[in-house]
Order: structure tokens, then C-alpha cells, then sequence
């Protein structure tokens, strides 16, 4: 007799329809809406972008979208398949069967989904992005598209092509609900504390809790002990280093953090940390020898090294030869040592008082000196001037004409033969204002606006951990548990001091932001006093304005009641048709 198969429980009770899938409802209400246009006769023009971090429901909506409006669904991971020739393989039968599907069966056709589109966009996908724009543009049938993060400039072509619908981790007191409803389910139990665990742990990631939930209600361990890979951030990542009792344990916080370690932009956090971790002379001598041999071995990798963060033609990859990733862990095992001596300071004290000397000359000066020797250099063969004459003499004039009008500033530029970027530049140097100093004002890391600052702070601002609503032309924290790194670069960018409000510093603020409504009873919620504040993303709850209280989820049925809540409201019978009379007859 063969053994039971095991049936996974991400599978068993996965959504098959709109209303089951937990949280970002507003973007499950978004994409019903997108993907019911594709049952009308006007078809939209643009696929659909769904950005998310992994397991919190990307694939599952695609899937139970297209089974309430009866497509079927044709998937494809297009990090498997990366070329030109491989994409156009698949997509074109797809997109040629879709009218015969029609008639041969009961579904509505085919709705092709892409996996793991920000997987496809390296070098060695070659034509693998303009496959996928050529078919989102002609295709006669609904495209979705998945990906983990699409921040970069790469993907800026794509986006445009797209709707593009975010959705974020999911709220700690869904995940509660949930568990709760599968132990139900599968005649299991577990105490409420070893649930709540689990939703901590698992960061919003739904995929991984119901993973660990499986293992702990069919094992005979009681405590799960995790090893999934947790991201850390920079204040982490440095202080797993200095606290590390030997290379392993570096080597282990090196390969959990979120600093791509392709650049060597963690080497030099380090190198303006250290004269504030290590007062001593000894140690830090020691430290900085063994932060140069690192240096040493990311030079024989020859990367972009800093160059990655910087504008072109600083960040455009080595011509010469190609880096040698073979060697990048004999460098990382190099920046393990670096903290193996016991810190005369604390390390949150460190990041605190350290200027960031490296990384702000790399963010706040080189693309600015790049375009003014790039404008300089034209208006000097031009003019037949030297580039000090023309940066003492012609360029302060010519931003003073752009400041008065910018329409007479471009055709004097035009005839002094500047390209399109010179005098973008000289926009951006027009409307500049000089921050002021001051006492740090107080912005909602929610939404808050800032003054016009030109193009190459804008893109520092964005690489600072903050987005930009194009629709409110507001900015906005990404994730609220790094509020303090994000004070310290913002301020570092524009000059001036800035402090974000927390929860409880303003009353307004606090009183938008920290009470919210409960989803399915309509109760209101002290969000502030949460026990999941820290893991939950109060940066969806704060868009969303509503979660599940405390009775909700003590609730065994809460879950239930929160799927009948998305459930669409059944439909009125039609009204009975009124029996016909019989028409009069005529007399003669």
C-alpha cells in the first residue's frame, strides 16, 4: 500500500476566486476592473503590472481574476525564458489561438501571464525586452506581468506599457485570521502565541506562513526555528558585522543583507563608520588594513565598484575586460574581518553622529560635475574659450538668462550648439533654490512635498528609500521601519535637517494615521498600540485606512466573515414578466 501523498497547504488553499484572496484589496478592486474591460467590446490598450515583494499574492490574483471572468490562464516564468526568439515562441500561438479558443470552448480565451518579468532584463537576455513590448502592444488578448521591484530605470519603458498595480506585505492580523481558519480546517491546533509568532515572523510573506504553519501543525517540534533568508538593511547588516563572534557569523549577516554586494557600496559605509566604531589607534589600524585588503579584492573582481550608483558615463561597466565573480568571495571573506575586533563605540551611536563623507560625494556631486564639464567643454569650442573661462565668465550669465526666460535662454543655447542635456541642465540650474538651514521640519512619511530641487536630486531622492506619486505629486517613505536611515540621507541631500513624524509626535498626524476601521465590523481600531506595529505595513494600512480589530480575529469565523465581506453582493431576481392581455377584438 503506497503512503498518502502530502498535499501542500499553499496549494490546497489556494484562492480560486477574488473575494478569498487576503488583503490589498484596493488593488484587487483594480484589477477586477482592469481585466473586466477585456470582456467588453472596447479592449484596453495596455497590459497589466502587478509589483509586489514575493508571497503575497501576485500569481494567485492572476489566477482567481481570470477564473471569475472565465479566462483561461497560460503562464510562463519569464526569468526561464530570457531570449527573443524563446518569448515569440510562446507568445505568438498564444495570441494567434485565442479567437478559435472562443468557439471550441466555454471560456472567454486566453490571458497569458509572465513571471518574474525583472528577472529578464540583463545583458544576456538578448532582445528578451522588446519581445515583450512588441507583444503587449499588438496583443488582441489580456497580459499580466508579475515582478518583485521595478524601481530601476530599466523598467521605465515597460511601466509605461502597463497598468501598474503595487501590492504590498500582508497585514499580520489577516495572517492570524487565516491560520486560524486552516488549523480549524485540518482538525489541528496550536497556542495563540505560536500563531501570532508565525505571523510575525513571516514579514507579510503569506506564502512562507502558511509554509511554517504546515511544519509546525504536522510535526511533533513546537517551536519552528526558521532559516529563510531575512533582508537586512544597512543599520543591520553593519551591526551583525561588529558583532559577529567570527567570519562564519559576518559571512552569514554578508549574505542576508540587501546592500547589493556587486557594488562596493557596503565598503564604504564602513569606511566612514569606523573612526566612530574604534576610538583606539590599534584597532582602528587593524580594521582599516583588513577593510583595504576588501578593497584590494573588489578591485581583481573589477566591478562597476561605486561607479553603480553614479550617472553616466561613471557607471557604464568596464570595456577592458569582464569582472571576475570568482573572486567576490575572496573579497567578502576579506570585509568579514573588518569587525572581528570587540567596537570601543555603539554602532547605532556611529551611524548617528558619522557624516556619510564617501557616499555623499558619489550621490550629491559627480553627476552635476559630469554635466558641467560636458557643458563647458561644448561652449568652449564654440567660443574658442578655455573651460574656466567659460564656467567664470559664460555659464553664470547664461543661468541667469534661463532664470529671466528660459524660452530666449534655449535659442542662445541652441546657437552655441549645447545638446538637449546641456540645457536640461541649465533648467534644472535656473530653478534651483539654495536650501535653507534651520530646525529639521516635521513631514508625514506618508505623503509630503518638497520644493523643486532639478533631475539629479530627484534621483537621489529616489534611491534614498522614498516614491513619488506622480497623481498627487507627493513623495513617500517605501518602508517605515527605516524612518531614521531615510532622515539621514534625505538631509544629506538637501541640505537642511529633516525628522519625520511618528506615531504620537503630532496630533494630526497621529489621529489620520493611528486609528483605522475595522474591515469586516466596522469598530474602530488603535492601530498605534498594536502588538504587530512593528511587522505590519502601515504604509498599505495607512492607504487603505482599514484593518481587523481584535475581536475579528479572535474570531474562528473572522476569516469567514472577511471573505463574505469581499464577496460581490448576490443579484436581485429579475422582476416577473407581466402576463400579456389579450388584445381587444374589433366589432364589425
Amino acid at each position: 500500500m503506497q503512503p498518502a501523498q502530502i498535499v501542500a497547504w499553499t496549494e490546497k488553499y489556494r484562492p480560486t476566486t477574488t473575494a478569498m484572496i487576503l488583503g490589498n484589496e484596493e488593488t484587487v478592486q483594480a484589477f477586477k476592473a482592469w481585466i473586466k474591460q477585456w470582456t467588453l467590446k472596447k479592449k484596453p490598450t495596455k497590459a497589466c503590472l502587478l509589483v509586489g515583494p514575493p508571497g503575497v499574492g501576485k500569481t494567485t490574483l492572476t489566477r482567481a481574476a481570470a477564473n471569475d471572468y472565465g479566462f483561461r490562464v497560460l503562464e510562463m516564468n519569464a526569468s526561464d525564458v530570457r531570449t527573443e526568439k524563446a518569448i515569440k515562441n510562446i507568445l505568438t500561438p498564444a495570441t494567434a489561438s485565442s479567437t478559435l479558443d472562443v468557439f471550441s470552448t466555454n471560456s472567454r480565451g486566453n490571458l497569458v501571464l509572465l513571471d518574474e518579468v525583472d528577472g529578464v532584463f540583463g545583458r544576456e537576455d538578448r532582445g528578451g525586452l522588446g519581445a515583450i513590448l512588441s507583444a503587449i502592444k499588438g496583443s488582441p488578448l489580456p497580459i499580466v506581468l508579475t515582478a518583485n521591484n521595478v524601481d530601476d530605470d530599466k523598467f521605465d519603458d515597460l511601466k509605461r506599457a502597463c497598468v501598474v498595480l503595487r501590492m504590498y506585505e500582508i497585514r499580520p492580523r489577516l495572517l492570524v485570521s487565516l491560520i486560524n481558519f486552516i488549523l480549524s480546517e485540518e482538525n489541528k491546533s496550536l497556542p495563540a502565541s505560536a500563531v501570532r509568532r508565525l505571523a510575525f515572523e513571516s514579514r507579510g510573506d503569506l506564502r512562507s506562513a502558511i509554509n511554517d504553519l504546515q511544519t509546525l501543525a504536522t510535526s511533533n517540534i513546537s517551536t519552528l526555528h526558521s532559516n529563510r533568508t531575512r533582508e537586512l538593511d544597512e543599520r543591520d547588516t553593519v551591526q551583525a558585522i561588529f558583532a559577529a563572534r567570527g567570519v562564519t557569523e559576518s559571512r552569514r549577516a554578508l549574505n542576508e543583507t540587501e546592500i547589493p554586494l556587486y557594488t562596493d557600496a557596503l565598503l564604504l559605509l564602513i569606511h566612514d563608520l569606523l573612526p566612530y566604531i574604534y576610538t583606539s589607534r590599534d584597532k582602528l589600524a587593524k580594521a582599516y588594513d583588513a577593510l583595504s585588503h576588501a578593497d584590494i579584492g573588489y578591485g581583481r573582481v573589477g566591478a562597476s565598484r561605486s561607479r553603480g550608483r553614479a550617472p553616466p558615463p561613471f557607471n557604464l561597466p568596464r570595456r577592458d575586460r569582464p569582472p571576475e565573480w570568482s573572486l567576490l568571495p575572496n573579497a567578502l571573506n576579506e570585509l568579514a574581518t573588518v569587525g572581528l575586533q570587540k567596537p570601543d563605540e555603539d554602532v547605532t551611536h556611529a551611524f548617528e553622529v558619522a557624516p556619510r563623507i564617501s557616499s555623499k560625494i558619489i550621490d550629491r556631486f559627480q553627476y552635476r560635475l559630469w554635466e558641467l564639464d560636458h557643458l563647458c567643454g561644448r561652449i568652449a569650442r564654440v567660443c574658442h574659450l578655455s573651460k574656466r573661462k567659460v564656467l567664470q565668465s559664460v555659464i553664470p550669465t547664461l543661468v541667469e538668462i534661463f532664470r529671466r526666460d528660459e524660452e530666449q535662454g534655449r535659442k542662445i543655447a541652441a546657437q552655441l550648439e549645447c545638446e538637449e542635456i546641456d540645457i536640461d541642465f541649465l533648467t534644472t540650474e535656473s530653478k534651483a533654490q539654495p536650501a535653507q538651514g534651520g530646525p529639521a521640519e516635521l513631514l508625514d512619511p506618508n505623503g509630503f512635498k518638497l520644493p523643486f530641487m532639478g533631475k539629479d536630486k530627484f534621483i537621489q531622492i529616489m534611491r534614498a528609500g522614498i516614491s513619488y506619486d506622480r497623481n498627487a505629486g507627493k513623495f513617500a517613505v517605501r518602508r517605515l521601519d527605516s524612518l531614521d536611515a531615510v532622515e539621514e540621507r534625505l538631509a544629506g541631500i538637501l541640505l537642511k535637517p529633516v525628522k519625520f513624524a511618528r506615531p504620537g509626535q503630532v496630533a494630526s498626524v497621529a489621529e489620520e494615521s493611528g486609528v483605522q476601521e475595522c474591515y469586516v465590523d466596522g469598530q474602530r481600531v488603535q492601530c498605534d498600540k498594536c502588538e504587530f506595529l512593528q511587522a505590519c505595513p502601515t504604509h498599505a494600512i495607512r492607504e487603505l485606512k482599514y484593518c481587523l480589530c481584535d475581536e475579528t480575529v479572535a474570531d474562528p469565523k473572522g476569516y469567514e466573515k472577511y471573505v463574505t465581506k469581499n464577496s460581490p453582493a448576490p443579484r436581485a431576481p429579475p422582476p416577473a414578466a407581466k402576463p400579456k392581455r389579450a388584445p381587444a377584438r374589433r366589432k364589425r
